[in-house]
């Protein structure tokens, strides 16, 4: 089996060709700086140099593999660049496997971002290639890794979502799905809802990271647009800065609290918890 994946290179893309590469699939991956990839993703997949704007490169890659793994970065023209590369996938009857967002938010009236996934979604299921679509809840390499900082410094968990709950999910468990799904045929025309094992409070995960490294860590409440305006001084984009506070209001109101069990099912093992990716990610608290 062949696979070509974009976005390699993110924060979930090197967990899916890890777990391809350990099933002897064969992986390509689109980049556009071949130096860098290959720091990243290891000598063993084959990289295709180019942008998601290269027509002729990813139609050519495309016609070599069974499947795409359709993964790009969040922007304004996200769902505007996911559609070409399905238009290009159905030109050679490739079946694509969508990595999509926040299920609960997936939806006309969603935030932006939501929005652009679920209009990709619907494209999607038009296109006429065989599909599937797997939707990370909120990654614990985004969120819990985004409290190391206030952590290290100051001892504080910084809380946007007051007493909401989130399932979050740990990069390296959302990888074994996908890339169960890309070698599993039997999960076409699904979407598959992948949450953590649980839904903690910033409270919680508070605990969990102050049991792990053996000292109390405080919480201090914020709002969701005091989050976004501090990852904008920090140097996000106005978009990302104003994606991320959309996000943190859906979060705010419960609905990503659900825990689903679509990701076991998956991958035969219950997902990893905030207090093992802490453990394992312990530097990041410390250092």
């Amino acid at each position: 089996m062949k696979v070509l994946i974009t976005g390699a290179t993110g924060k979930l893309g090197p967990q899916v060709v890890h777990e391809l590469l350990a099933r002897d699939v064969e992986v390509s991956a689109l980049v556009r700086d071949a130096e860098r990839a290959r720091r990243i993703l290891g000598e063993r997949p084959m990289l295709v140099v180019g942008s998601f704007a290269d027509t002729a490169t990813v139609a050519d890659a495309l016609g070599e593999v069974d499947a795409l793994c359709l993964l790009t970065p969040h922007g304004p023209d996200m769902a505007k660049t996911q559609n070409a590369l399905i238009d290009l996938a159905a030109q050679s009857g490739t079946r694509v496997v969508k990595v999509s967002g926040t299920s609960s938010g997936i939806g006309p009236a969603g935030p932006d971002a939501c929005r652009q996934h679920y209009d990709t979604e619907q494209h999607l299921a038009g296109s006429g290639v065989p599909w599937a679509v797997v939707r990370p809840n909120g990654y614990m390499q985004t969120l819990v890794v985004g409290m190391a900082a206030t952590v290290r410094e100051r001892g504080v968990v910084v809380n946007p979502l007051g007493g909401a709950g989130i399932a979050v999910v740990d990069c390296a468990d959302v990888g074994a799905a996908t890339a169960e799904v890309l070698c599993d045929r039997r999960h076409d025309g699904r979407h598959h809802v992948l949450t953590g094992p649980a839904a903690p409070t910033y409270a919680q995960m508070a605990d969990d990271i102050g049991r792990v490294l053996g000292r109390a860590v405080a919480v201090v409440d914020v709002t969701p647009e005091q989050a976004g305006e501090a990852a904008r001084a920090k140097g996000l984009s106005a978009w990302e800065a104003g994606h991320l506070a959309e996000m943190l209001h859906l979060f705010g109101t419960g609905a990503a609290e659900a825990v689903v069990a679509d990701l076991p099912a998956l991958i035969g093992r219950p997902p990893r918890t905030v207090a093992d990716f802490v453990t394992d990610h312990r530097e990041l608290f410390t250092s």
